[in-house]
């Protein structure tokens, strides 16, 4: 009988070869003309080759092949989605003009977007009128109305403000504005207005002169949590803008709702020049933290899994859809999600392989999402954390925590200044005089880390988080140098630095707000 313990060959990174590999055929589609059919037969051709080959290499070549004919197959399958009677479609052929006076009758998508001195409106558009003209439209298009501040004789202001206030999540509505996709001027090296719009996935955009040329038609029927949450995140924009002073206002709605509408020019300035601006938008670190403490405070309440899992994973999608649902936030939502879940279900959970499920997802989604600098950014950022940061940090600590083990009997062959330093962050002298009292031996261990009269304790503690959080910073900085340079002509040097006391203070600020707003 064959005594050798069995190991499984499923390679732990599998969804982030897959996820990589549809990305590959998403970017081939873009680059090459080739019929959906063709690309179509690849993918079941190759897919049914991996099947039938019983080698393993030769397999999970085939596999990986099939999808990146599948990520061609999704790309042309969305391009092909934009038929003639989008609002895109309508004003890249010349039938209608950019800046030409138009009718649109469509739906809301959401409530409407409070701003410092109006509201934006996301509207499913279902017909335009143009020149008399009544055309079958569909695609998104965004409105801002504005209301400005009331007065006592200012009728138009508080005209747009009731109306404002009656309007919300499917609502119908006709409106007559001026929709624009063109830039009239624009910088060399800056996004052009319709590449900007396409990534963000809206039509055209538009204001609205006076409140006078909206008129609402109906309430369509929605879904009513949903509306809930956009209620609820109106009322809380709300009261924070009467309860606190108005920059601190636009700096707490921007990092909890991620609004950045109420940021004045100058405060918005200095987070960008600091290269801190991403603290301000709602990210993986914000969906991450609030995803922690949802578990937490569920886990006070009960010990069930499913259950801690089931309430933090609604309210974290719920808050998810009330901040708009971006990319960085989806991403994050997405990969909290499949871990929590892993641990539902005990399986460990691969950092690297979540990261791979949410690049497969979100590319089977909107494969256009591969050329969109957020997505970009955001999976080469938390590449550089669980791929590069976390493992180096994993190995820093084994050097300066080491002692005698079955799997490490000797100490790590590294440069002595190396091995002196992680001793100095990690040696734990109290755990060593632990695990010598349990074994039947004894022994001595000669460690000589640097500085041993002075970073003990709590300056110990605060040294080695201070460390770890530079190093983070720092390989995060360099692994996005070429896509901040490409996107944002600037790279701040300083950011390495204040990303970790800004995100620090801005934390604290952000839960004093929510316990003041919570009272």
């Amino acid at each position: 009988m064959d005594e050798t313990p069995h190991t499984s060959d499923f390679d732990p990174y599998a969804a982030l070869w897959l996820a990589a590999s549809f990305a590959a055929g998403v970017l081939a589609a873009s680059l090459m003309a080739v019929e959906v059919w063709v690309s179509a037969g690849a993918a079941v051709v190759l897919g049914l080759a991996a099947l039938l080959i019983n080698s393993r290499p030769y397999a999970s070549v085939f596999i990986l092949a099939a999808f990146a004919a599948a990520g061609s197959v999704s790309y042309q399958i969305q391009v092909s989605s934009i038929g003639d009677d989008r609002v895109r479609s309508l004003y890249d052929a010349g039938v209608v003009r950019s800046g030409d006076p138009v009718e649109i009758e469509g739906v809301l998508l959401g409530g409407p977007e409070p701003a410092y001195d109006g509201v934006f409106l996301t509207l499913r558009c279902e017909m335009l009128v143009h020149r008399s003209r009544e055309i079958a439209a569909s695609g998104k298009v965004r409105l801002f109305l504005p209301t400005g501040r009331p007065t006592a004789d200012d009728d138009e202001n508080v005209g747009s403000q009731t109306l404002a206030a009656d309007l919300k999540y499917g609502s119908r509505i006709r409106v007559a504005t001026s929709l624009k996709r063109e830039d009239e001027l624009i910088n060399p090296g800056v996004l052009q207005r319709r590449e900007f719009l396409d990534i963000a996935g809206i039509d055209a955009t538009g204001s609205i002169k006076s409140a006078l040329l909206i008129e609402k038609i109906a309430d369509e029927s929605v879904f009513i949590p949903l509306a809930w949450v956009y209620d609820r995140q109106a009322d809380l924009i709300r009261d924070l803008r009467e309860n606190l002073d108005g920059k601190a206002a636009g700096v707490m709605i921007a990092s909890l709702l991620g609004d950045k509408y109420f940021l004045d020019k100058d405060t918005g300035e200095l987070f960008r020049e600091g290269g801190t601006f991403h603290i301000l938008v709602i990210s993986g670190l914000h969906i991450t933290f609030i995803g922690g403490l949802l578990l937490l405070a569920v886990g006070r309440f009960t010990r069930n899994r499913w259950t801690r899992f089931l309430v933090s994973a609604v309210a974290l999608w719920a808050y998810t859809l009330a901040v708009g649902a971006d990319l960085p936030v989806l991403r994050a939502a997405v990969m909290f999600t499949i871990i929590s879940f892993a641990y539902v279900i005990y399986r460990p959970a691969s950092l690297l392989n979540a990261l791979g499920v949410c690049a497969l997802f979100l590319l089977a989604w909107r494969p256009s999402e591969l050329f969109n600098p957020s997505f970009q950014l955001t999976f080469v950022s938390v590449s550089a954390i669980v791929g590069l940061a976390f493992p180096l940090i994993e190995m820093l600590r084994k050097i300066g925590s080491w002692m005698p083990s079955a799997e490490m009997p000797f100490p790590p062959d590294v440069p002595s200044w190396l091995k002196r330093f992680c001793e100095m962050l990690y040696w734990n002298e109290d755990a060593w005089r632990i695990e010598q009292n349990r074994q039947v031996w004894s022994m001595r261990l000669f460690k000589a880390p640097l500085l041993k009269k002075y970073v003990v304790g709590g300056i110990r503690s605060g040294s080695r988080y201070l460390f770890e959080g530079v190093l983070v910073s720092l390989i995060v900085q360099i692994w996005m140098l070429p896509l901040l340079v490409i996107y944002f002509h600037r790279v701040s040097v300083a950011s390495i630095f204040l990303n970790l006391w800004v995100g620090f203070f801005v934390a604290l600020e952000s839960f004093a707000v929510v316990a003041g707003a919570v009272m």
